[in-house]
């Protein structure tokens, strides 16, 4: 039977549902959001997913601060709450459609609390559609927008007050299939069935400096061509830069894949390269803590019904050492390591300001040394 809530109420259907019920029975359907917050030697990072085809909706809140990550992660079943952005501790609400987005995280065993409004500084980005194929079967299709904020606030780490005053701000929201989401499934063959070329590296940078915001999203394959690419540049007095390709000379931590700093230059289609550079200021964060990658307690990933109101907490060290950091409970071999770095950013004209740089590094790379 399906269910009516308040937003059907709205005529912006696009099938013949209610909005409870997507147009796909795939259980790896799921829509939701990620933000962060950051400043020098702080990084706070969220999420929020609601996985409709499993009755789910789960999230997490995390800060990384002096070589350590600290999480809350939570779950309950999606109904009869569905219209509710809130799952545990934690509680969305948008108080201006992508414009004002606050985030609470209350009191729980994690010690990580906090209450912030992200306010846009930039129109939202919204990037390529993602398709992933295998043995012919769609097993990832998804949309994303990214948008770049300011963040104030406060927030509360085992009882200590911490002032959140404009600090630098992420957020982005997501929908589709996502094939690491909910039961895994797999499907097996001859042969690995892939019908794309291996990301080796990864780039997927929200940013702010003095007089523009910015956004640019690649992957490369291992011999450093470009598979994809998408970007653009907001400027303060309204107009806007669409970009056309990224070229990066990053610094590694010795002996990690963990970078510490660089230097990008970007292609406006105005014909202008834009030069910047990035210096790691906080302590870098894994998603692996928010429940991504096998990462909760059951050695699963998000969208698991685990129960009507489940509520887990870890604390654990992140400093760069001979093993892979992250959640004491995930394996070693399984472990990403982090993958969102709060680095400094000074661009043209040396305006100073934040990026959120995520990376990754799969596999070989030889420009950079990696096997």
């Amino acid at each position: 039977m399906m269910r009516l809530s308040t937003f059907d109420d709205y005529p912006f259907h696009q099938a013949p549902t209610p909005f409870a019920t997507v147009a796909t029975s795939d259980a790896h359907y799921n829509d939701g959001y990620f933000c962060a917050f950051y400043a020098p030697d702080w990084y706070f990072f969220t999420g929020l997913r609601l996985h409709p085809n499993v009755n789910v909706i789960d999230g997490w809140a995390a800060v990384a601060h002096e070589n350590r990550q600290t999480v809350v992660r939570a779950t309950r079943a999606l109904h009869p709450r569905y219209g509710e952005l809130a799952v545990g501790p934690l509680r969305y609400e948008i108080l201006e459609p992508m414009k004002r987005l606050r985030l609470v995280a209350s009191e729980n065993p994690s010690g990580v609390e906090f209450d912030v409004v992200l306010e846009a500084q930039s129109p939202p980005f919204i990037e390529d559609r993602y398709q992933h194929f295998k043995y012919g079967a769609v097993v990832n299709d998804l949309i994303r927008y990214t948008q770049i904020c300011r963040a104030s606030g406060h927030a509360r780490i085992n009882g200590q007050r911490v002032e959140i005053t404009d600090w630098h701000a992420m957020r982005d929201h997501s929908w589709g299939v996502r094939s690491s989401m909910a039961v895994p499934t797999g499907i097996k063959g001859i042969g690995d069935g892939e019908h794309a070329e291996h990301r080796a590296l990864r780039m997927w940078v929200p940013f702010q400096v003095e007089d523009h915001c910015g956004f640019y999203n690649t992957h490369e394959n291992s011999a450093g061509h470009t598979l994809d690419f998408e970007g653009r540049l907001d400027y303060l007095d309204g107009h806007a830069i669409r970009l056309i390709a990224v070229r990066h000379e990053l610094q590694y931590l010795s002996g990690t894949r963990r970078p510490i700093g660089g230097r990008i230059e970007l292609d406006g289609e105005d014909g202008v390269t834009r030069s910047y550079t990035l210096r790691l200021v906080g302590t870098p964060a894994d998603v692996q803590g928010g429940g991504y990658y096998r990462g909760w307690r059951d050695g699963l990933g998000p969208g698991i019904y685990r129960g009507v109101d489940v509520v887990e907490h870890d604390r654990y060290d992140v400093s760069p050492g001979p093993e892979i950091s992250g959640p004491p409970h995930v394996p070693v071999q399984y472990r990403l390591g982090p993958t969102e770095y709060p680095m400094a950013m000074v661009g043209p004209g040396a305006a100073a300001g934040m990026a959120h740089f995520e990376h990754t590094l799969s596999g070989a790379y030889p420009r950079y040394g990696f096997a």
